[in-house]
């Protein structure tokens, strides 16, 4: 996984599980805005959104949902 700082423009290489340990408290922040924004929305949902939803498109929610200087270049 490449990430990439949106300041410095330096970069990271790291695997999933670095990844993850890394960067708990921005993934767990985008996780909530992700879930907030889907609960929000008004149309009718057969299921309501979960983690499994989000992670599923790490890349586009992590980067779009986060509140971080880093953002997923490339899984």
């Amino acid at each position: 996984m490449i990430l990439k700082n949106k300041l410095t423009k330096e970069s990271l290489v790291l695997t999933r599980s670095e990844f993850y340990t890394k960067f708990a408290k921005e993934i767990q922040a985008a996780l909530e805005s992700y879930l907030r924004t889907e609960n929000s929305k008004p149309y009718f949902k057969p299921n309501k959104p979960d983690e499994s939803d989000f992670y599923f498109d790490l890349q586009w929610n992590f980067n779009h949902f986060g509140m971080s200087n880093w953002f997923i270049e490339r899984i």
